[in-house]
């Protein structure tokens, strides 16, 4: 115990470092700078990722599969007097998305006071590994959403996928010529035959959200049949230059949807048989209509963030990282726009 210069005391060789939990030193990386780092990542992807709060994941521990089973429908029958009825046959089938993959955001820091001292530093660090993961997480799922719409029913040969009985494919929609997607009329056409065309195979548009490009989504705004002219909170409110609705369903802008072909993605592989490579055709989309039921989606590591040092390399590293997969699941439950 010294005494200060005011007379009052003070104890000597003892250090309050504001990362240390409860002012304990652990020897560590301080965990209360670790955890805010963490929370940065993880606040960004909520802000950026559009598809994080749309999809069901499921937990993948055990193994590196998760299966969904696909039944067909029962075909119904007349009965006749006398006759015994014969039973109907349900068609059995499954669908499966493995994870094979880790995806990697890492950064490497020489002195150890550079990553403690200036707060901005890592929370820009945070910020960043939330966007690129963020986009990243929503593009793997927007590619398996144009797979799904893109599912054509037939015998599983020449381009098609076999189903079982009563299921059917996705819904796709074709503008008619080059520059139809920036004609608000031509375009508001095309996204009522596509609701139409999933409409008509069954299915409610519960839950379904329209992804379009920044392009497709002002050009929306520019039709005045989905703006409100006394600037209400109708379908869009053109004063606040939004599209809200269109057919009943939420249109959500997005840089994400492929608009080139995309090679040697990273979750593609071998196994999948490149599973999440885009093609120039598949690339001609200009609006991805999706609801959960098209995709089956599974996580072996959810997001996790570290900061740890090594010995080996003599730096820290600031790292996030998970690992997931996302298959079509029923491509009833999606369709695309296409450009002609």
């Amino acid at each position: 115990m010294a005494i200060g210069e005011n007379g009052g005391s003070f104890q000597t060789g003892v250090q309050v470092n504001p990362g240390h939990q409860f002012g304990v030193d652990t020897g560590t990386v301080n965990p209360l700078l670790i955890e805010e780092y963490g929370g940065e990542v993880e606040s960004q992807i909520i802000k950026t990722s559009i598809m994080k709060q749309f999809i069901d994941m499921k937990s993948i521990r055990g193994t590196d599969t998760v299966t969904n089973d696909r039944i067909g429908t029962t075909s119904l029958q007349a009965v006749t007097p006398g006759v015994r009825p014969e039973p109907g046959v349900a068609e059995f089938d499954n669908v499966s998305v493995k994870v094979d993959t880790i995806i990697l955001a890492r950064n490497n820091v020489n002195l150890l006071v550079d990553f403690q001292s200036q707060y901005n530093v890592r929370a820009e660090l945070g910020k960043d590994h939330g966007k690129i993961i963020g986009r990243f997480f929503d593009e793997a799922i927007m590619i398996q959403g144009m797979k799904a719409a893109n599912i054509v029913k037939g015998d599983g040969t020449a381009g098609t996928t076999k189903l079982p009985e009563g299921w059917v494919g996705g819904s796709q929609v074709t503008l008619g010529a080059a520059g139809d997607e920036l004609d608000s009329a031509k375009l508001q056409r095309a996204i009522e035959d596509l609701c139409e065309a999933i409409e008509t195979n069954d299915i409610e548009l519960e839950g379904a959200v329209l992804l379009v490009n920044p392009a497709q989504y002002y050009t929306l705004v520019r039709n005045d049949k989905l703006i409100s002219g006394d600037y209400s909170t109708g379908n869009g409110d053109y004063a606040s230059g939004m599209v809200m609705k269109s057919c009943g369903v939420p249109v959500l802008k997005t840089n994400r949807l492929p608009q080139a072909a995309v090679t040697d993605h990273y979750l593609s592989n071998a196994g999948n048989s490149a599973a999440y490579d885009v093609t120039a055709t598949e690339a001609k989309v200009v609006a991805l209509l999706l609801m959960p039921k098209a995709l089956l989606a599974g996580e072996t590591i959810p997001l996790t963030s570290k900061v740890y040092y090594s010995d080996v390399e003599i730096q820290w590293f600031i790292d996030s990282y998970l690992a997931f997969g996302v298959t079509p699941n029923r491509g009833e439950y999606a369709g695309v726009i296409n450009a002609a």
